[in-house]
């Protein structure tokens, strides 16, 4: 097994991962709120009606920009920690599997197996803050019942459910661990292309050093790949999530009958849009920030 790579500094992993998240977060909040209160609206608007709706909300609200920044800080706590987590995870299991098989070369299977446990993990303690973090979005502060921030809004998830309104929506939380780990795959996959045909030495892609715009690419074409393909889950957990979910719903299988008969596919793709939108420009920025922090941090 000597042809294996010891594991890089997991440390760095998790502080460029958090970083990441960060900054990602702090530029397309907006985009992230508009997108969730697309995903619980279960009325039969078109896509572009809907995204006009919401942001005549937003501008008639009595203060546009803080209501377009509300839970903005379980969405930060929410990122940073989540990215933070994942890269740890991702880079420590994969470099085990490396180490189980002799070699620092992995497939395009080993790629998708270390991304979707660190997923895993990452879900098991994140879901907590995705909960109160799509309640605060889906609202207005103006709305009956509205949390005023992060520590009521945690105070009062749990006097009135308990732990189990903390994993609301976890299973499909755990669908959504595809959506990420075939993003990763993608990710690791065009990285290793590009190596081949360029002839780089390394096999290794987390040790290829690439140009902004090549990471920028390769982000980008993974997350529209992945998100159209596994988007569907977002909504399901998303309408889980609301405050309203007991009086709406009864299962998850109640979400997706029930938006099948009333609004049809396209009830599962709603907020796709803005989604892209959001979460295109989130990926090249994260992962640009992300690779080269790393790279700053262990040079």
């Amino acid at each position: 097994m000597s042809g294996a790579k010891p594991p890089r500094n997991l440390p760095v992993e998790a502080v460029a991962g958090f970083t990441a998240g960060c900054a990602t977060t702090l530029v397309v909040h907006p985009l992230d709120l508009i997108k969730v209160r697309l995903q619980i609206d279960n009325k039969n608007r078109t896509h572009v009606g809907g995204i006009l709706h919401v942001i005549r909300d937003l501008r008639q609200s009595q203060a546009p920009f803080k209501e377009a920044y509300r839970g903005l800080m379980p969405n930060l706590i929410g990122n940073t920690v989540s990215w933070g987590s994942y890269f740890f995870w991702y880079e420590l299991i994969k470099t085990q599997v490396a180490h189980v098989q002799g070699h620092g070369e992995l497939s395009f299977t080993d790629y998708l197996l270390s991304a979707g446990s660190s997923g895993c993990l990452t879900a098991m303690f994140t879901n907590p803050i995705w909960v109160l973090k799509t309640r605060m979005l889906s609202t207005s502060s103006t709305y009956e019942g509205a949390y005023n921030g992060t520590l009521d809004g945690l105070h009062k998830i749990w006097q009135n459910e308990g732990l189990r309104g903390f994993y609301r929506g976890f299973l499909p939380s755990l669908f959504g661990v595809g959506h990420g780990a075939v993003q990763l795959m993608f990710y690791e996959e065009l990285k290793d292309w590009y190596a081949d045909r360029t002839n780089t030495d390394t096999k290794d892609s987390s040790m290829k050093e690439l140009s902004t715009l090549q990471y920028i690419t390769f982000s980008a074409l993974s997350k529209i790949g992945a998100t159209l393909t596994m988007y569907p889950y977002q909504v399901i957990r998303s309408r889980l999530q609301r405050y309203d979910a007991d009086n709406v719903y009864l299962s998850m299988r109640d979400v997706i009958r029930k938006t099948a008969k009333e609004e049809g596919i396209f009830g599962f793709y709603k907020g796709l849009l803005p989604n892209l939108f959001r979460v295109v420009p989130a990926t090249c920025i994260t992962f640009v920030v992300y690779e080269n922090t790393r790279s700053y941090m262990n040079s």
